[in-house]
């Protein structure tokens, strides 16, 4: 019995103090209650949600990675686009697209012509920027004049091919790296790097078209060579040389026209052999000319030269040697190749260069200043002159500022109402 009693006994205490607790918060709250009515405490709880969100709507602009775009009208009217990447964030390089634009030009100048930045984007895989900028004619409503189309032609052709360098300001922009060309009027057509290219006594063999950018195809150019020496039963002193165009202008883009030639250490290809090889290449196409399908895909349009096209052509006579009509195509075929094609780069013989996978297409800077500009220019003034014209900035936009003015509006009637 003693025990039962002393269970009831703690176990009215324990009632009692929980009921003395709840009572002492009850009138707490009731003193406070005094001081702060309903109203206050509601008003009190929004301005701080509308200041949490307010602080949360604008962290993100000074984290978040931005890229810059120019006018359309400025795109549209780029009709010579190349695009590079460099080592630095977007965020760094966007106050700097004057400098930029002025290191370009100092390296491709051209007379009537101006460089502008058309668009500046994080890469896709790291915390890199590709850079697209356009050349456009300087004054902008008149055309460009075909012998500097030209020269500007070589110039990006031996970048692309790392023949020459595009050197910026180190210290701003690093080294860039993976130069492509976008797109170019009239097109483009290259002579990869390649030794003992003689063109004084190359021969056209024939032509074929490949759905690879040019850069993928001069990065596996030696594998190319190799398995068409090997389809077409090259001898020992038979040397393939290729050529590539694309019609668009661009080293990103497919499909892509492949010339070759063939040069012989012996001086002289005979008409035998000539013909023997467009009997080789006539029956190939079958055999998708020994390229690879995984790397090359499948070959389309594959066309003989004129001079194979002549050579199958002339009936051979009997035993007697090649007949003169025959010898006339090899003095042809000595001319330069595809006549029609747009000027290439001049053929020398750099050390073979494989390039990386070709930057993506991007959009970039704004008309920013001519061949004129200083390179001494402020880097502030530089960016506020384009800052109208970006997709998004590193600053707090002016969106996120009329809504937090929108929230102080909204907290002061709040607390007039409540007085």
């Amino acid at each position: 019995m003693g025990k039962g009693e002393q269970q009831d006994h703690n176990l009215r205490h324990d009632h009692r103090h929980e009921a003395s607790s709840s009572g002492l918060f009850y009138d707490r709250f009731s003193r406070i209650s005094r001081y702060f009515s309903f109203r206050c405490i509601f008003v009190l709880l929004l301005c701080l949600a509308l200041l949490v969100s307010g602080i949360f709507w604008i962290i993100p602009s000074h984290t978040k990675i931005y890229g810059f775009d120019a006018k359309d009208e400025i795109k549209l009217s780029a009709r010579v686009q190349a695009c590079f990447r460099l080592r630095k964030p977007v965020s760094q390089l966007v106050p700097y697209i004057g400098r930029l634009e002025y290191d370009i030009y100092g390296e491709i100048s051209t007379p009537d012509m101006k460089v502008v930045i058309l668009s500046m984007h994080q890469s896709d895989t790291s915390n890199w920027t590709d850079v697209v900028f356009g050349v456009l004619s300087d004054p902008i409503n008149v055309p460009i004049n075909s012998v500097f189309l030209s020269v500007l032609r070589s110039s990006l052709i031996e970048l692309f091919l790392q023949q020459s360098n595009l050197t910026l300001t180190t210290s701003i922009f690093g080294e860039p790296f993976m130069f492509e060309i976008l797109k170019f009027p009239g097109g483009i057509t290259i002579i990869p790097p390649q030794s003992n290219f003689n063109w004084l006594s190359a021969i056209t063999l024939f032509n074929f078209t490949l759905n690879n950018p040019m850069s993928e195809i001069d990065e596996n150019l030696n594998k190319l060579k190799e398995q068409l020496n090997l389809e077409l039963h090259l001898r020992p002193y038979e040397i393939l040389f290729v050529e590539l165009t694309n019609e668009v202008g661009s080293t990103i883009s497919s499909p892509v026209t492949v010339q070759a030639f063939v040069v012989s250490d012996n001086g002289i290809i005979l008409p035998q052999r000539l013909k023997q090889l467009a009997q080789t290449i006539t029956d190939s196409p079958a055999d998708n000319l020994g390229l690879d399908n995984s790397v090359f895909g499948n070959v389309n349009s594959v066309i003989l030269s004129s001079v194979l096209k002549g050579i199958t052509q002339v009936p051979t006579p009997a035993p007697s040697p090649a007949p003169t009509p025959e010898l006339s195509y090899t003095s042809e075929s000595s001319t330069p190749p595809n006549p029609d094609s747009s000027p290439s780069f001049s053929p020398l013989s750099p050390p073979d260069i494989h390039l990386l996978p070709p930057c993506s297409p991007l959009p970039a800077p704004s008309t920013a200043p001519s061949s004129q500009l200083s390179p001494d220019l402020s880097p502030s003034i530089a960016y506020q002159s384009l800052a109208s014209q970006s997709s998004s900035a590193v600053v707090p936009t002016y969106q996120e500022i009329w809504l937090l003015g929108i929230y102080g509006f909204l907290i002061f009637h709040l607390i007039c109402w409540l007085q």
